[in-house]
């Protein structure tokens, strides 16, 4: 436990200029800009952020932080439970950090076991999920998919090292993570669907595979089919508050303007529609339903998760809050998808392309 608390930065608190207000929702958010107010040898890189609040549709700013040195030019790997993962190349360690959620003011920095260059993190496929949102003082569990065909775990707490599962269906490999509190397991798809990989608290050396069935499919002409046939697929796992897991299909389609000669001016893609299925808690089948009543489920490149709606005011139930090729919202019951519009504060450069599941405070702005 002393190796453990060794690995803990915790860095002093900054002075807070800002307003802040308590009654504002703890929303979950997502991080714009990083913005630096002051440096010196006493305090170090003083920063804040600009982030987006989903309840208002409207940018909202942290409080003044005192940014970690071990996350300089740190690449970030994925977010769990409001702490965001990013790793060293020299010495291929990754850190955990809750920097980006908006009330801290001291981060705390986490360094978990160095990794072997064979498992060096590869950022088109890492995704990092926690099993605790509180690893300061929880005994807790990190796993990851640093590449295709591996699923990595490690407990730090016990000083364990990284232990890494290779997949099953090495043509199937893993999507990304997602932490069952009910079933106390890490939970995947296969790329294609069809396969749900687990990896459970008890063996954690060892995957075990279901098959995905699916009951109740959506009423569909042919055409409209046809058209999410030729879209790209993405499909996600997600648990409610109250223990509930649902599959998720994510269609994008891609969308292009050719000039008079014929050749490509831009091409963009944009969410065309999503499809949720709830477990049977008897069969354990998948069924399509338009209705999760009070939930938002909130879709990135990172673990999906899933609120209360009416915890957190302005944000809309039933629907699903999305960061991928556009940022917006969308009705389950009736279809609609609602981009939002940055245009209202500005383009944002994202800082951290992940949604922040967080319990802080957002200032005014």
């Amino acid at each position: 436990m002393a190796l453990f608390f060794s690995r803990i930065s915790k860095l002093s608190a900054c002075r807070n200029n800002a307003r802040f207000f308590s009654s504002l929702p703890h929303s979950p958010c997502l991080v714009l800009t990083t913005k630096k107010l002051r440096e010196s040898p006493e305090e170090g890189l003083i920063v804040h952020q600009k982030l987006f609040d989903p309840t208002t549709e409207k940018k909202v700013y942290s409080k003044e932080k005192k940014y970690p040195k071990e996350l300089r030019g740190a690449p970030l790997l994925g977010a769990s439970k409001g702490w965001v993962a990013s790793y060293k190349e020299k010495d291929i360690t990754v850190h955990l950090t809750d920097l980006y959620k908006p009330c801290v003011s001291s981060p705390r920095v986490i360094s978990l076991p160095s990794l072997r260059s064979e498992y060096k993190p590869s950022s088109h496929a890492t995704e990092v999920c926690l099993s605790s949102s509180d690893p300061v003082q929880d005994d807790y569990y990190v796993a990851a998919k640093f590449n295709d065909y591996h699923v990595s775990v490690c407990r730090p707490r016990q000083g364990s090292e990284w232990t890494h599962n290779r997949t099953g269906y090495t043509l199937l490999p893993a999507s990304e993570l997602m932490y069952s509190k009910r079933d106390k397991a890490f939970h995947f798809t296969s790329f294609k669907g069809l396969y749900m990989g687990s990896l459970y608290l008890s063996n954690n050396d060892e995957i075990k595979y279901k098959e995905i069935r699916l009951r109740n499919l959506p009423k569909i002409p042919e055409a409209g089919w046809e058209m999410l046939d030729k879209c790209s697929l993405t499909n996600h796992l997600v648990e409610s508050p109250s223990g509930e897991l649902f599959f998720i299909k994510w269609y994008t389609q891609c969308l292009h303007k050719e000039d008079e000669d014929g050749d490509l001016e831009f091409i963009h893609s944009s969410t065309k529609r999503f499809m949720v299925f709830r477990q049977d808690g008897m069969s354990k089948d998948f069924c399509y339903t338009e209705d999760i009543g009070d939930l938002c489920i909130f879709l990135s490149g990172s673990e999906a998760f899933c609120v209360t709606a009416s915890l957190y005011p302005g944000l809309k139930p039933n629907s699903i809050y999305y960061l991928g090729p556009r940022l917006g919202s969308y009705d389950l019951a009736s279809g609609t998808n609602s981009p939002f519009k940055f245009d209202r504060f500005g383009k944002p450069s994202l800082v951290v392309p992940f949604w922040i599941h967080s319990t802080s405070s957002l200032s005014s702005s």
